[in-house]
């Protein structure tokens, strides 16, 4: 069992790893990343105490306070890529009993250091508590998580997404199937205790061994694997650069297809619908929050698979919004205020819309309200 520990405990922290450094930042990873820290915690307390600690009651016996917490996160997890603008902080009160165990645990560790003995009558409250405790909410949240996402698979989530919530929770309910089975076979075999305990105890730090191989399975998949719908209907614009040979721009443009068009679809779908544009304080990290992908995939779409800046691509559709106004109001002969239009457009001052519309466009505002009147006065003509 010990081989068991100490291999999970360096494969959370691998994993840990993989996720602090080489992903992105977001508030799902954020959530990985602690439940990898409290496995690779709960595996590393359960080896300093298997090797260090002789006292067989606390060796064999006492519950980790740790495992409270699986429950909770995957379900955190799970609605933070199901809702919108899901905050953690709502959801504060999951953790109580995580902190209620947490005293519980260090106020026997105490005593034991203390008595350099355990008190048995306080260790069986404990363990008596904390395993129901742990019980209950390690069944209620990945039973309620796996409900949630197979609701969500048909409307928004991503397959590697539901895979990795599913199987995680999968892995919870079978730990603590796990209670049941023991307290089953203690009633049977009350005399093979030692060998009972041990053996649930394996298969629960294997399964958190597979819960970390899970996590560390969908960082890569997430980081490696294309996707494999194409959006037809999405042209691909990939302006020609001197820099490159033909070959090179080819396959360069292939990779970013596949790798971000049913992505790209998605965000940019979004700001169109939603109109997120016209927000004059949209940056890439409210553009994130909004779309629900991560920021650093949106600047590596825009940059490498449309090779355009965040701010270029925001004012294009700015101008096109505000280009739409002016040839409605013309159509409806009304008043023209081009800052007006430009402010509703989304734009946040004067001069960052003179110089986008004149970097984007070719012409000042002026020079295209004149293009656009002459043109209508050019086509009334010939119809007349």
């Amino acid at each position: 069992m010990q081989y068991i520990v100490i291999i999970g405990a360096f494969q959370a922290l691998v994993a840990l790893w993989l996720l602090q450094f080489r992903e992105k930042k977001s508030v799902s990873n954020y959530l990985f990343i602690f439940l990898l820290s409290a496995i690779a915690v709960h595996l590393t307390i359960k080896f300093v105490i298997f090797n260090f600690i002789l006292d067989e009651s606390i060796r064999q016996q006492m519950n980790t306070f740790i495992g409270v917490c699986y429950g909770p996160l995957i379900y955190l997890y799970t609605l933070s890529k199901t809702k919108k603008e899901f905050s953690v902080a709502s959801k504060w009160y999951i953790f109580i009993p995580l902190f209620v165990l947490m005293i519980a645990y260090f106020t026997i560790s105490c005593v034991f250091v203390i008595l350099n003995h355990a008190d048995q009558r306080l260790l069986d409250l404990y363990n008596n508590f904390s395993l129901y405790l742990i019980f209950i909410i390690n069944l209620y949240y990945p039973l309620k998580s796996i409900l949630i996402v197979r609701k969500a698979q048909t409307e928004n989530l991503e397959k590697v997404e539901h895979d990795v919530i599913t199987r995680i929770s999968y892995c919870i309910l079978v730990m603590e199937l796990g209670v049941i089975a023991s307290k089953t076979l203690l009633y049977l075999y009350p005399e093979e205790n030692q060998l009972i305990n041990l053996s649930i105890r394996t298969v629960a730090y294997f399964l958190l061994l597979v819960i970390c191989l899970l996590i560390v399975r969908k960082s890569l998949k997430t980081e490696t694997t294309p996707s494999l719908k194409i959006d037809l209907n999405n042209n691909l614009e990939v302006p020609f650069n001197q820099n490159f040979n033909e070959e090179n721009l080819s396959l360069n443009t292939v990779d970013y297809e596949i790798k971000f068009s049913e992505l790209w679809h998605k965000m940019d779908q979004s700001v169109r619908q939603k109109q997120l544009y016209r927000d004059c304080d949209l940056n890439l990290d409210q553009l994130a929050l909004q779309t629900q992908i991560n920021k650093y995939q949106i600047s590596e779409m825009l940059n490498g698979y449309r090779q355009k800046p965040f701010y270029r691509y925001i004012n294009e559709y700015r101008i096109e919004y505000f280009k739409n106004i002016v040839e409605k109001a013309i159509e409806r002969n009304e008043n023209i205020n081009f800052l007006s239009f430009a402010y509703e457009a989304g734009f946040k001052s004067k001069s960052s819309f003179n110089r986008y519309f004149k970097e984007i466009i070719g012409k000042t505002p002026s020079e295209y309200y004149k293009s656009i009147t002459n043109e209508n006065k050019h086509s009334f003509e010939i119809s007349a």
